[in-house]
């Protein structure tokens, strides 16, 4: 039997954790085996890559906004893709990209550098699940609890009503079938935030927060693992700061559907607009950069130096 009381509360967490749930997920991903991440896209667990080494973004279905190559101190490479939000001229960018038929367990890699001067943004990368006949089902839906037909998470950044440094603590900010209602808002049914260290949603600006960097580039992972059956909670997500697991959550019953599959990656830089908790933080402009994005059915893990 272990002594639990005898250790930190983290410590505790982490043994609770693998004792009942499971070992926590792999350190080591895929990115090892391709050095600078050279063929990584041929991967057969890969199901998009992009290094934006193109200078164009044709690899994506769809793009919004400001969404900018650029060839200033890339990640990796020659290019990275800038995505600004600028005051009383648009609400940032974004791109999407729909990896039909999908798969029940996806994990996304990406680098992100945030400008020296950022503060907040409102929302920012989703992995969703859409309808087969339907790729924008799980779109719109904010304030709605889901019906069945899509489920989503975001890694994202939150400020945490001034709470958090610049640019704010990561949580996944989520939308499933048994997701809570806003306490203060009847019937309203906000994307459900999950704070570190898990396995439950925990609170915003505790001890474990996880906090990222400023003006330099930065590796971001998350998952999305879906239930196994309609009435079973078994589903989970986690997400990664440069390879360091930052939280993991279980007991998560995303689907009442085994059709309904992770299919689409949102590369999204929003804020500035009409709804963005934000405003008091509001400056003329913030940029964000990413390169090097990566999705696949397993970890992927930070690039190795090629």
């Amino acid at each position: 039997m272990h002594d639990l009381t005898a250790l930190p509360l983290a410590a505790r967490w982490v043994l609770l954790h693998t004792l009942i749930v499971g070992p926590l997920l792999a350190a080591e991903g895929l990115a090892t085996n391709y050095p600078g991440d050279t063929g990584i896209a041929r991967d057969p667990a890969v199901l998009f890559a992009d290094n934006f080494e193109s200078g164009d973004m044709k690899k994506w279905d769809e793009q919004r906004g400001r969404v900018v190559m650029a060839d200033t101190a890339p990640h990796s490479g020659t290019w990275s893709v800038h995505m600004p939000m600028e005051r009383g001229k648009n609400t940032g960018g974004d791109a999407i990209k729909w990896f039909s038929p999908g798969a029940d367990t996806v994990y996304v890699r990406f680098y992100v550098k945030f400008s020296a001067d950022y503060r907040y943004a409102h929302h920012f990368v989703w992995l969703l699940a859409n309808q087969p006949k339907n790729k924008w089902s799980g779109f719109g839906k904010a304030g709605q609890k889901p019906d069945g037909t899509y489920y989503s998470t975001g890694m994202e950044p939150w400020f945490a009503w001034g709470k958090n440094p610049p640019p704010g603590e990561v949580n996944l900010y989520s939308y499933f079938l048994d997701m809570q209602p806003d306490p203060k808002m009847p019937g309203k049914y906000w994307g459900n935030a999950f704070f570190p260290p898990g396995p439950t949603a925990g609170e915003a600006s505790s001890a474990y927060r996880a906090l990222p960097a400023i003006d330099r580039w930065q590796c971001w992972e998350f998952m999305l693992q879906a239930n196994t059956a309609p009435d079973v909670a078994d589903g989970r997500q986690a997400m990664w700061l440069d390879g360091k697991l930052v939280g993991e959550f279980t007991g998560i019953r995303w689907r009442h559907d085994a059709k309904l599959k992770v299919n689409c990656l949102w590369l999204e830089h929003y804020g500035y607009d009409a709804g963005d908790p934000t405003k008091r933080y509001w400056q003329d402009s913030q940029s964000v950069w990413f390169d090097d994005v990566v999705v696949a059915t397993r970890y992927i893990g930070p690039m190795t130096a090629p």
